[in-house]
C-alpha cells in the first residue's frame, strides 16, 4: 500500500501520525485505568467499534485513484476511532448507571463510603484503638505515609513528652494492624513535601471521596468548610456521655477549697467543675457525692454537690 522507498516526505508524515496516534492510546490507557469499570468497559466498546469500521471502510477508500487511496483510508481510519470513542465517552455516565443497576455493580460513592482516614492527633490520642476493638470501627482505614512521617518525627523529639505521645501513636497503629476485624490500609498520597500534612490529608480525603476521623480542632474546621464529613472522637465522647440529673451518685476527688464557706471543689474528665457542699475539710480525699442541682452557664455547666461520706 505504501511505496516506502519513493517519497522521504511522506515517511516523515506517516511516522508523525503513527507517533501521535502512539501517544494517544498510552494517554488514554494511563486514563482508563484511573476510573471505574463501567467506563473503561464502554471506552473499549467504543474503540472495537470504531477500529471495526475504520477497516470496513479502509479497503474500498485504498482503492481511491493517487494519494486519495493512500492517506484517505488513514485519515477516516484516526477521526471515526476517535469520534466513536468520543461518543461512547460522552454518554459514559449514562450508561454506567445501567450496566451497575444490571450487574449490580456498585457506585463510587458506594466503594468509598467505607473508607475513613486516619490522621496523626487520633493515633496519638488513643481511643480509636478503644473503638475500634469493641466493634465500632465498620470502615476501612486509610493511613497515609505524611501520617507516618508525622509520628516518626514526633518520637526522634528531644522533648520527652513529645516523643512518649510519637511513640503512643506507633503503638496504636500497631494494635489496630493487629485486630482481625479492622481492616487498615497505608498508602502513600505521593511527595508533596512543600504541603501540609492537613492540607494533604484534605485533599486526600476529597479524591477518594473519604471521611477524616481526628481530634485536631483546625483539622476538623478546614475539612468542614471544604465539604468533607468529619469524624470527631471528642464529640462522639461528649455524645455517649451519660447526662448527669439531681439525685445522681459519683465519686469525686476534692482538689481544693471553694469560694464560699464549707465548698470544696472538684473536676469530672472533661473539665466540668463540681462544687461540693461540706468539702472543704476533704481536700486531696475522694468523697461519694449526690449531685443536688446543675447549672449551665457561658463557660460551661457547674455541677453542686453534696458529699455522702469519704470512698472507702
Amino acid at each position: 500500500m505504501f511505496d516506502l522507498a519513493t517519497s522521504k516526505d511522506s515517511d516523515f508524515i506517516l511516522f508523525i501520525i503513527i507517533l501521535a496516534g502512539a501517544i494517544l492510546v498510552l494517554l488514554l490507557t494511563r486514563k482508563l485505568l484511573k476510573v471505574s469499570f463501567p467506563y473503561f468497559f464502554l471506552a473499549i466498546l467504543g474503540l472495537i467499534i470504531g477500529l471495526s469500521i475504520s477497516a470496513l471502510a479502509s479497503n474500498p477508500l485504498s482503492k481511491l485513484p493517487g494519494d486519495f487511496g493512500k492517506w484517505l483510508p488513514i485519515i477516516f481510519s484516526v477521526f471515526i476511532t476517535i469520534g466513536i470513542l468520543d461518543l461512547f465517552l460522552a454518554q459514559a455516565k449514562s450508561f454506567a448507571l445501567i450496566l451497575q443497576r444490571l450487574l449490580h455493580l456498585p457506585t463510587a460513592k458506594d466503594l468509598t463510603a467505607f473508607e475513613i482516614i486516619v490522621d496523626t492527633s487520633v493515633l496519638i490520642d488513643g481511643r480509636i484503638r478503644e473503638i475500634a476493638q469493641v466493634g465500632f470501627v465498620c470502615a476501612k482505614l486509610i493511613v497515609p505515609k505524611v501520617v507516618l512521617k508525622e509520628l516518626q518525627d514526633i518520637s526522634d523529639s528531644t522533648n520527652p513528652m513529645k516523643r512518649a505521645k510519637g511513640r503512643r501513636g506507633m503503638e496504636v497503629l500497631a494494635d489496630l494492624q493487629k485486630l482481625p476485624q479492622v481492616s487498615i490500609e497505608i498508602i502513600d498520597n505521593g511527595d508533596k513535601r512543600h504541603v501540609e500534612a492537613d492540607t494533604r490529608i484534605v485533599q486526600l480525603a476529597k479524591s477518594r471521596q473519604a471521611k477524616i476521623i481526628t481530634v485536631d480542632y483546625n483539622l476538623n474546621q478546614i475539612a468542614q468548610i471544604q465539604g468533607i464529613e468529619v469524624l470527631n472522637i471528642n464529640q462522639l465522647t461528649e455524645a455517649i456521655k451519660p447526662s448527669l440529673i439531681p439525685g445522681d451518685e459519683l465519686s469525686v476527688k476534692v482538689l481544693q477549697k471553694g469560694k464560699e464557706k464549707d465548698q470544696g471543689v472538684g473536676y469530672l474528665s472533661d473539665g466540668t467543675m463540681i462544687v461540693i457542699e461540706g468539702g472543704d475539710k476533704y481536700v486531696g480525699q475522694i468523697l461519694n457525692c449526690e449531685v443536688v442541682r446543675i447549672y449551665q452557664t457561658a463557660a460551661g455547666k457547674i455541677i453542686f454537690m453534696k458529699s455522702k461520706k469519704l470512698k472507702g
